[in-house]
This record gives structure tokens, sequence and C-alpha cells, in this order.
């Protein structure tokens, strides 16, 4: 693709411009998506410090804007043991490995695929009249985020997508696990994850995101957006285990839509990044339905981890459930910010909210904003916000007992945390995060 003089006037950072130009892709429905993708791009602003719902991360968000020197990432050979040590023992899944952005075939399976599954890389799937609808009405969807400029910033980027498709009545037993894995190459890159799933009436379907570094220290721009549809009485989980290195950069957005009957679970792990800011939103669109929100954070040296939530009661007899627990300690920053509206027509809401944090250091810092918008008289809502620090008495106790004192604060803090860990269904996927978590433990 070449870049037009008009495109250089773009309202956006220069670079982006120049990425875009630069990153090639198939001629055809994906080049076109792609370009509807940057058009939208050229209308919109991106966030700063003004505007409400990125007050707190504008300026972090601002070393992304800021960054001339993101490049179109490539993919070095890996061998097994750097891949597999991203894997998820004892957990039988379909799996996509994704180095810097780009499709590893031989590390992946896309074939004898469970029966009911549809699993596209969306180049693919946009060939097909029916499914291009599809995926460009899903994605032009915004919802709560109206103002996220990173969605079609990625729509723009992404040439490596993946298309899941359940089908009706299907109960996808097998999990679909893509691994983005980042590796160095000499400059720092960027890549656009992108996901379009689509859980048709009364199916079952399970997505896990994961997101790591072979190099700790190398710095990288992940920019990863999912659209989501639940049809009637259809059930998605869908995880994000994020242990980015230490420099690294990541906006993540997740747009939902539930129709009747239907479930959403999201459970989110955020362990690594130097600035993470997660965008999550689910419309309801029918009645009956039930959507669940579980997030766990634990910020350590500079870390900034911000968590942007919305969930859009629109009709009645809807359920929410939102548990974000999250510790931070030396000059991190934490950043919570759970919107729940219940519209005048959706009477019989049950909506819950809570966000609690540990701060154990008096540099660090948690600003947390939970928030109802209740607008029908017929509901039961609540939602808070604590902040606190180790119960030294439970320290002391620990301690009595002959347990050292790094081991027992170890202890409570994984204990502090396990609430919101222990709603993940997959057994194998708790005890991955756990292991995580004490590896982080340890080096604190």
């Amino acid at each position: 693709m070449s870049m037009t003089l008009q495109d250089q006037a773009i309202n956006i950072p220069a670079h982006f411009a120049e990425q875009f130009a630069a990153t090639p892709s198939a001629a055809g429905a994906l080049a076109q998506f792609r370009q509807a993708g940057f058009d939208a791009l050229r209308q919109a602003a991106f966030p700063t410090r003004a505007d409400e719902d990125w007050k707190y991360s504008g300026s972090p968000v601002g070393r992304i804007l800021e960054t001339h020197a993101f490049t179109v990432g490539t993919a070095p050979a890996l061998d097994a043991q750097d891949v597999q040590a991203f894997f998820i023992p004892d957990l039988e899944v379909v799996r996509l490995v994704f180095v810097n952005g780009h499709l590893q075939p031989q590390w992946s399976d896309m074939d004898a695929l469970p029966q009911g599954l549809t699993l596209l890389p969306m180049a693919d799937a946009l060939e097909d009249a029916a499914r291009r609808t599809e995926i460009e009405a899903e994605t032009a969807y915004t919802g709560g985020t109206a103002q996220n400029t990173f969605l079609p910033l990625n729509r723009s980027m992404a040439t490596q997508g993946v298309y899941l498709r359940a089908a009706r009545n299907a109960a996808i037993d097998k999990p679909v696990h893509c691994v983005y894995i980042s590796t160095p190459t000499g400059t720092p890159h960027s890549s656009y994850p992108q996901h379009v799933l689509h859980a048709e009436t009364g199916s079952t379907l399970t997505l896990i995101e994961s997101y790591h570094a072979t190099d700790a220290a190398a710095p990288y721009f992940t920019n990863a957006a999912s659209w989501v549809h639940v049809a009637a009485n259809a059930h998605v989980h869908h995880y994000r285990l994020q242990t980015e290195g230490t420099a690294a950069l990541q906006v993540n957005s997740i747009q939902v839509r539930q129709h009747r009957d239907s479930t959403y679970s999201a459970y989110t792990l955020d362990l690594g990044g130097h600035v993470v800011r997660n965008n999550l939103g689910t419309c309801h669109l029918g009645t009956n339905l039930e959507t669940n929100y579980y997030g766990v954070y634990f910020g350590t040296g500079q870390q900034h981890i911000d968590n942007q939530t919305f969930i859009d009661h629109a009709q009645p007899h809807g359920q929410s459930n939102e548990l974000y627990k999250g510790i931070l300690t030396d000059y991190a920053r934490g950043v919570f910010n759970g919107k729940v509206m219940v519209r005048q027509d959706a009477q019989k809401t049950n909506a819950y909210q809570q966000n609690s944090s540990l701060v154990l250091s008096n540099n660090a810092i948690m600003d947390a904003k939970p928030q109802l918008e209740i607008f029908a008289d017929d509901v039961r809502c609540s939602h808070g916000a604590t902040i606190g620090q180790l119960d030294e008495g439970s320290v002391f106790y620990l301690r009595s007992r002959g347990i050292p004192e790094a081991a027992a604060r170890g202890i409570l803090q994984e204990a502090f945390l396990k609430e919101a860990i222990e709603k993940m269904p997959h057994e194998p996927v708790r005890l991955w995060a756990f292991e995580r978590l004490g590896e982080k433990f340890s080096r604190t």
C-alpha cells in the first residue's frame, strides 16, 4: 500500500501512517478491510488526560503516540523450548502461536478442529461475502468506548487476525489458545492481535489470549482487539493472561454484545508490562443474561496498569458480577475505572461491582473510580472500592509459627488475590496463574 499526500496530512501521529503504508497485506478483502479501518482512524483523535476515561493514563499512553521507533515486526525463528515455555501444562487446546504478530504454522494446529468450530485467518474469512458482512458489522461496533481510537488503529494495522465461530448448539470442549510471543529484532516493534468471535445460539466456546516476552527488557507495543458476539443461550469464557516484558506497552480492547439467556465471562491476569491499558465493555441486547468480569493485577517497579470496564444493562432481568483485585508496590500505579449503566427499561437488574487493592509502598498509587448510573427503579445494585495494606497482625501470626517474613507476606498476598483467580473455571489455567504469581512474589 502506498501512502498518499492526503495520508501524510491526517491528524494522527505520522509514524502510524508510515507504518500502515509499510505493513504488507494481500490485495483483496483484507486490504479493503484495513483501508476502512485507516479511514476511520483518520477521523479520530487519540486520548489525552483531558478525556475523563483516560484521565489517569493519558500521559503513559502518550508514550505510545510519541514513540517513532516502532517498526513492523518480523518473526525470528525460536526453538521448541522458547515456545513451549509459554504453553499451559495439562490443558488440551487448539493452539495458535504468533511471534511478533506473525502466525507460526509449525507450532499451531488449525487442522482437525473440534466439530462445530470454524477457525480461519481473517484474510480467508473476509473472502467469504457472508462472513465479511458479519465481520464488518462486528468491528464497526464501539459500544461504551466510542472514544477508543485504538480500535480503528488495530483494524488498520492487523494483517493476521483470527476469526472464530462456534456453530449452533455446539459445545466446543477444547479452548482456543492464542499464544502471543514478543522477541527482540534489533529495533522496537509493534503487533496487532485481532479476534472476531461469534458464538451461535446454544453454543459454548472458550478463548484464551496470552501475551509473553522472551526478553523482559526489550521494548515493543501490542495493540490487541477482540469483538465478541454471544447469541441467545450461548456461553463464552474469555481469558486474557499477560506476562509481558518490563518495557512493553500494551493496549487491549474487548467489545462484547450479548443476547438473551447468554453468559459471557472475562478473566484477566496482568503481571507484566510497563504501561498496560485494558478496555472491556459489554452491551446487553436481551433478557435473562449474565456478564462476569474477574481481574487480577500485580504491579511492581514503575508499572502502570489501568482497567477500564463498562457494562450496559439495556434490557430487564440482567445479572452482572465484577470483581477486580490487585497489589501494588514500589512505584507502581494502578487504575480501576468501572462503570455500570442500568437503563430505564432494565428493570429487575442485579449488578455487583467491587475493586479491592493492596498498596504496599508509600510510593505506589491506586486510583479507583467505581460508577453506577441507574435509570430504573426496581433493581439491586452495589459497587465499592477498598484500598489498604497487609494486616501486620496476620504477618506476625504466621512468623510466630516459624514462617519467614517474606514467605508470610507472600502467603497473605496470594490469599488476597485467590478469590478472583478461583473464578477461572479451567483448573490448569488456575494453577498456571498461581505459579506465575508465585514467580513474581519471589522477585519482589
